[in-house]
């Protein structure tokens, strides 16, 4: 894959992940780290996208053992070899994430996503209840949210089923588009700021190919047939990203039957803590290493006990191995 003239801040580079870049390279002064963005992910290897275009990379050691492991859609520091693939070392802060509830625990399906594009259709897909935990789903990872009426065709009452949704979220962005027709497209486009990052959601067989296609104006992306149900069949089976035309970034996810929310049931009983938290420079700083961290500017100062932060960070599942060591001796 060829990124001609890439320029970074087109795919999301913001002052903010300049700084803590700058802070990567200040503790790893050995080390040329470049940033790329992650637009694919294996098991212990990435696609970025970097300044000099699409690379391949592997993990270095030290990241396996990391609190964060690079999802599509981070921002990482990398090094660059000779003759080899690029071996990356950081995950940047995130500034968003769109998270669901596993039986493990929380699985972050996409980084430093800007707009989430939730998909539906009126051939028995309004589902309000889970339509309504996509919302929270989005909100609470920090992104904007916006619901598609694809097939809008397929309903003789349009604008009922256009308020069904809007009333669902009267915040929410709501708009009727026929994706294969091309109706709509300009609507959806307009919702995607220069730099930004949108990703779409939804079930199976809603047009979500079809619609990044549109949105890319090329056949990037795989669509199914239509069947006699006038349904599409899935075909998006990785996340993921794709270049708009003009500036910013899409990521196609395979279609989801439902989300369960992540909530944040660890933060109970550390409020004190949350607070200070909606000062950290990042939305989803672990108050670690992170630039900017008003958390950590508090402990500096003072004003709060460095134990009572690392059991909120291990309540979060954030303790570092050399934490949990030194909590065994």
């Amino acid at each position: 894959m060829t990124l001609p003239d890439l320029n970074l801040a087109q795919i999301g580079w913001t002052p903010e992940f300049e700084q803590a870049a700058r802070e990567v390279r200040l503790a790893a002064p050995g080390l040329t780290l470049l940033p790329g963005r992650v637009a694919g992910v294996g098991r212990n290897t990435a696609t970025l996208w970097t300044q000099g275009g699409a690379q391949e990379s592997v993990f270095a050691g030290t990241l396996r053992q990391a609190e964060l492991s690079p999802v599509v859609g981070d921002w990482v520091m990398a090094e660059p070899l000779l003759d080899a693939p690029m071996r990356v070392h950081a995950v940047l802060p995130r500034r968003t994430q769109l998270a669901r509830a596993v039986q493990s625990g929380m699985q972050v399906l996409s980084a430093n996503v800007d707009l989430v594009l939730i998909m539906t259709a009126p051939d028995g897909d309004i589902d309000e209840a889970r339509l309504s935990r996509y919302l929270e789903a989005v909100h609470a990872g920090g992104a904007r949210a916006a619901l598609l009426l694809n097939k809008v065709d397929l309903t003789r009452k349009p604008e009922a089923v256009l308020a069904q949704l809007r009333a669902l979220d009267p915040a929410v962005p709501v708009l009727p588009l026929r994706a294969k027709e091309g109706e709509g497209v300009a609507e959806v486009r307009a919702l995607i700021g220069h730099g930004e990052t949108a990703a779409l959601i939804g079930s199976s067989g809603m047009g979500k190919s079809t619609l990044t296609n549109a949105l890319l104006g090329r056949e990037a992306a795989q669509t199914g047939e239509v069947g006699a149900t006038r349904e599409g069949r899935h075909t998006t089976t990785a996340r993921t990203l794709y270049r708009l035309p003009g500036g910013g970034v899409l990521v196609d996810n395979p279609g989801l039957r439902d989300i369960e929310v992540w909530r944040d049931d660890a933060a109970a009983g550390f409020e004190d803590i949350e607070a200070l938290a909606a000062d950290c420079r990042f939305r989803k700083c672990t108050h670690g290493t992170e630039p900017g961290c008003a958390v950590v500017r508090a402990v500096s100062r003072g004003q709060l006990p460095p134990e009572r932060v690392e059991a909120y960070r291990a309540a979060q599942g954030w303790t570092s191995g050399a934490q949990r060591a030194r909590r065994r001796k």
